[in-house]
């Protein structure tokens, strides 16, 4: 085979082979409307206002974390045209800001786990959680709790895998959870992450005085599951 050709197969080859993870993505500043964190994400992503959110909980093949939203409280980020026109295939945030910042005990993982189980009972989900771990993140390295959540909706809503942040800024608790179909998550995870490197929180956290060692309470899934996913339990049940 003639140099010429023979390189350019090989650069054809070579470039097929080459993951779409791994091409230039381009990127915005999403900053919340409380402006207490930004970070980069997608160009196209938005928040999702509330009457988008009610017209998604019409589709019952949205996601149930796509269904409900309050803006400055909990509330999904993403590519919003997309899911109003019917398609999900793509991965989403979901943001919850809560007003003060937990406690954690070094039981931490368990108390997570019981938390999303007992929620997930009422709620009729199922909540699978692996790799709980407490490390550093974003561009201030604070440490959070990070843990992959495989989520399982009663039908219709399908199933999703996260990558969930739950991380003290300055009095508040913001958690960051990044979402999408399960069969995508290995693909999707190593963007997830660089998204969450480029976090930066306008205040650092509080420190606790005199409640480093308490037990947390089950605020971690009040918002997420008690709001999101309880209503639209109740909902899907309403419609049989």
């Amino acid at each position: 085979m003639p140099v010429r050709p023979f390189a350019t197969a090989l650069l054809t080859t070579t470039c097929a082979l080459v993951p779409a993870t791994a091409q230039e993505e381009v990127l915005h500043t999403f900053r919340n409307q409380g402006e207490s964190f930004q970070l980069q994400l997608p160009a196209g992503w938005r928040q999702l206002s509330p009457n988008e959110a009610r017209r998604l909980g019409e589709n019952p093949a949205a996601p149930a974390a796509l269904t409900l939203a309050q803006p400055r409280a909990f509330y999904a980020v993403g590519p919003v045209d997309a899911w109003l026109a019917g398609d999900f295939r793509g991965p989403w945030l979901y943001v919850v800001e809560q007003d003060s910042e937990w406690h954690l005990a070094d039981d931490y993982a368990e108390v997570l786990r019981t938390s999303w189980r007992e929620k997930g009972a009422a709620s009729g989900e199922r909540h699978e959680l692996t790799e709980i771990d407490r490390r550093p993140v974003g561009s201030q390295q604070v440490e959070a709790v990070v843990a992959i959540r495989h989520c399982t909706p009663p039908p219709p809503r399908p199933a999703s895998t996260c990558l969930d942040v739950h991380s003290p800024a300055g009095g508040q608790q913001i958690t960051l959870s990044f979402q999408c179909p399960p069969d995508a998550f290995a693909a999707w995870q190593p963007r997830f992450r660089r998204y969450l490197d480029t976090l930066t929180f306008a205040r650092p956290s509080r420190k606790a005085k005199g409640l480093q060692d308490r037990l947390w309470t089950p605020l971690i899934t009040g918002a997420i599951v008690s709001l999101v996913l309880f209503g639209l339990y109740k909902h899907t049940r309403g419609r049989r």
